[in-house]
């Protein structure tokens, strides 16, 4: 009973593993997309604390800002033992040491120079913190991230859906991507020479923050504008002669 009890652990383990694996990948992308939100909502603290001058809750911020460059970085060394880890997973040679391995080197804290993360160099930005830098490196990151478009190159319309090929760094809507494979297997970005795989494309959480951050925006000066058409009305019938 113990033989066959084996054997039926042995041969569900591999379906198992890779349950886990899929998990494990999903489970990142969520805790990377949340650790965006936060970065973005603290440095939209910072940049209402710079108006007020209040230097003390600024610093306080500061120490956070560099928290979240840590978390970024564990984000991104577990995703990089998920990704070792997979290929172990499919070919069913892995074992209890690789995973103990893999679990050890992931969850080992990184030493991070904060000043030289682009996380930190965001909040830096919008607190209005100067620090010395190599050459043009901060002004290139704040450029790239201000021109980042939402728009699809495939559909012409605000991405659903963002999928990244990790080749080239494009994204794209889902819908739309799977529309372009079946024409192409070329990266839809003009000049760009890079071949797709729908299958190597990844979820774009930073993206995603990025649409959720505009419809928001779009929405409050949508709210706001109705707000003061309502107030020029009531405004104009005050005035109304009887």
């Amino acid at each position: 009973m113990d033989a066959e009890l084996e054997a039926n652990i042995q041969q569900a383990l591999p379906s198992a593993l890779k349950m886990a694996l899929y998990a494990a990948k999903k489970q990142h992308l969520e805790m990377l997309k949340f650790t965006i939100e936060g970065l973005d909502s603290l440095c939209n603290n910072a940049a209402f604390l710079k108006d007020l001058e209040d230097q003390e809750h600024l610093q306080q911020l500061d120490e956070t800002a560099k928290e979240f460059a840590v978390l970024e970085t564990q984000l991104r060394r577990y995703k990089a033992q998920l990704e070792k880890m997979e290929p172990l997973v499919e070919s069913g040679c892995l074992d209890q040491s690789n995973i103990d391995k893999l679990l050890k080197d992931a969850l080992v804290e990184p030493r991070v120079n904060a000043s030289k993360h682009d996380f930190y160099k965001k909040f830096c930005d919008r607190a209005g913190i100067e620090f010395a830098v190599d050459g043009d490196e901060d002004v290139f990151i704040q450029e790239s991230e201000s021109t980042k478009s939402t728009i699809c190159p495939v559909t012409q319309m605000e991405m659903e859906d963002p999928l990244r090929n990790p080749t080239c760094g494009h994204t794209y809507s889902k819908k739309g991507i799977q529309a372009h494979l079946q024409r192409s297997k070329k990266c839809p970005v003009a000049g760009c020479p890079q071949q797709l795989s729908f299958d190597k494309l990844e979820r774009d959480v930073e993206m995603e923050v990025i649409i959720d951050r505009s419809r928001h925006n779009s929405e409050q000066q949508r709210s706001q504008a109705a707000a003061a058409r309502d107030q020029d009305d009531e405004e104009e019938e005050e005035y109304v002669v009887e």
